[in-house]
């Protein structure tokens, strides 16, 4: 008996042990980033989060706080401040700018409440500075997917819709029509449709960025990452034609040098 206690007990404390490290680590989340000209300075940036700030809880101020220790040239000290007021816990920088009060910020789309509130694992923070600051028109653009996967020379739809409010002040997302799709920064010929869809075509193997610009609404760059891959070397077709060929012209050599060795051999015998 004592000895299944001491294995028992053996096992719980392996268990322990593995599970103290995996606490340990943080929350794995997104961050994207808006600066004051509107331009994406961090886009869906996977960040480690851990509660910089001791309130308990991992939160929307704990990643942006990681993002800019982590991405931004001096870490949070030179780019990131947040401040207690009579408001609670407020944004006063984000990216190096400070501009007073303009600032948003949305958690997987939704707009948050604090930067207080409460963020999970795989969690997405869209932080931004007004580029507004007169009449604030600024507004919260998205695409349905984050990511998408593609081949080389593939095309891709997105759909873009940008967030309002009701007037009990609950979200509504509506599509954005019209709207020119960018890829890593340069204008494509894709523009959203009245159900906010456009397809575009990602020629480049690699990492692709792709955001949008409207000229009726001053939106908040949207963010969808695409992974793209090499396109695999096809067999049909025009290269079907020099493939095939050559396979057969391979065969014939093989086939040549076959029956010349075995004339050889029948002529040394």
């Amino acid at each position: 008996m004592k000895k299944i206690i001491s294995v028992l007990f053996a096992a719980v404390m392996i268990i322990g042990m593995t599970v103290i490290p995996a606490s340990a680590a943080g929350t794995k989340v997104y961050v994207t980033i808006a600066d004051q000209q509107g331009q994406i300075v961090l886009a869906r940036k996977e960040v480690e989060v851990t509660d910089v700030d001791n309130d308990g809880a991992i939160t929307v101020n704990d990643a942006l706080y990681a993002a800019h220790e982590a991405n931004f040239e001096g870490g949070a000290a030179a780019g990131y401040l947040s401040e207690t007021g009579q408001y609670g816990l407020s944004l006063k920088k984000l990216w190096g700018f400070d501009n007073g009060t303009g600032y948003g910020y949305y958690v997987n789309n939704a707009s948050a409440m604090s930067l207080a509130d409460p963020v999970t694992e795989g969690a997405h923070i869209y932080a931004f500075i007004y580029t507004d600051t007169t009449n604030w028109s600024d507004t919260y653009s998205f695409f349905e997917n984050d990511t998408v996967e593609a081949t080389a020379g593939g095309r891709v739809q997105v759909t873009l819709k940008k967030a309002g409010f009701d007037e009990s002040y609950n979200q509504v997302n509506t599509p954005v029509e019209g709207a020119v799709i960018y890829v890593n920064g340069t204008a494509t010929t894709a523009v959203t449709d009245a159900e906010g869809k456009a397809t575009v075509t990602l020629s480049n193997a690699g990492t692709a960025v792709i955001s949008a610009k409207a000229e009726n609404v001053r939106l908040v760059p949207p963010v969808c990452i695409a992974k793209v891959s090499e396109a695999s070397v096809p067999v049909t077709g025009d290269a079907g034609n020099y493939v095939y060929p050559a396979l057969f012209a391979a065969v014939l050599c093989a086939a040549y040098l076959a029956v010349s060795k075995r004339n050889k051999k029948e002529n040394e015998i």
